[in-house]
């Protein structure tokens, strides 16, 4: 998640990723566990859409809680419809970016996301699109990256870097979320902030994961080489390494809101 994405960066990476992104990301579907379990007591539920459907693993799990309700997935990568599809007749598939619903206004119970819009480029805009499609009194409810995910791989980074700036764009702060959120117009909003720490073997395999997912695009004109890497990954040793690994954290922040 080093960031500096454009559009048609974002859909070339996942859509090469799509075909081993469940497999990669069991810590999302821990997270859509919990996302899919806040909302199983809602009930008559008619219209829910899941946005980033991804793989449709959680697309699919919302069909199996609301049974009476059209659910609908999204996603704007050709690679992620296709592995959706393999769900195919449970769930209506529409390829569609989360800064342009194309759902009419007022249609929707629930509009759920699990660790999608951290990809997105205008959040604000994308989330005005949740807003209006929902009805009133519809609920918002996501999950997305937060600011600090990967803290220990920037703090390496910018050691290795010796000071010098490192022009990539870290994800959004909770502060920020709320912001947004509240200028929106959404009503008994809940906006908490998770961190979550994980291991992995060694700085270059997390670097690999990130790649393999799909979410490795950095800006152009940062240049990562060998020397650079090498320097961040002693670092990374020295200051972020237990007996279980290197540590990785991950900041999950929870969205919840009432139109």
């Amino acid at each position: 998640m080093l960031l500096n994405f454009i559009d048609k960066k974002i859909q070339k990476a996942f859509s090469s990723a799509a075909m081993q992104y469940d497999i990669l990301t069991s810590l999302h579907k821990e997270i859509g566990r919990e996302l899919v379990e806040k909302n199983s007591l809602r009930r008559d539920c008619q219209r829910v859409l899941d946005v980033g459907m991804g793989t449709g693993w959680l697309t699919h799990r919302l069909t199996n809680v609301f049974e009476e309700a059209k659910v609908i997935g999204i996603d704007f990568s050709l690679g992620m419809i296709a592995e959706a599809q393999k769900h195919e007749g449970s769930f209506q598939i529409v390829q569609a970016h989360a800064e342009d619903l194309p759902f009419k206004n007022n249609i929707f119970d629930i509009v759920i996301s699990n660790l999608a819009y951290q990809w997105v480029e205008n959040l604000e805009k994308a989330f005005r699109e949740c807003y209006a499609v929902l009805k009133d009194e519809g609920v918002f409810c996501c999950t997305l990256f937060g600011k600090n995910t990967f803290d220990e791989l920037f703090h390496a980074l910018d050691a290795a870097m010796e000071n010098r700036e490192i022009n990539v764009r870290r994800l959004i702060s909770e502060e920020e979320v709320k912001k947004i959120i509240k200028a929106i117009g959404f009503k008994n909003v809940e906006i908490k902030s998770e961190p979550i720490q994980s291991h992995f073997p060694d700085m270059m395999t997390l670097i690999k994961w990130i790649k393999d997912i799909g979410a490795n695009a950095l800006s152009r004109d940062f240049f990562v080489g060998k020397d650079l890497l090498k320097r961040a990954n002693q670092y990374y040793d020295e200051y972020f390494k237990d007996k279980l690994g290197v540590v990785v954290t991950f900041e999950i922040i929870w969205i919840e809101g009432r139109k």
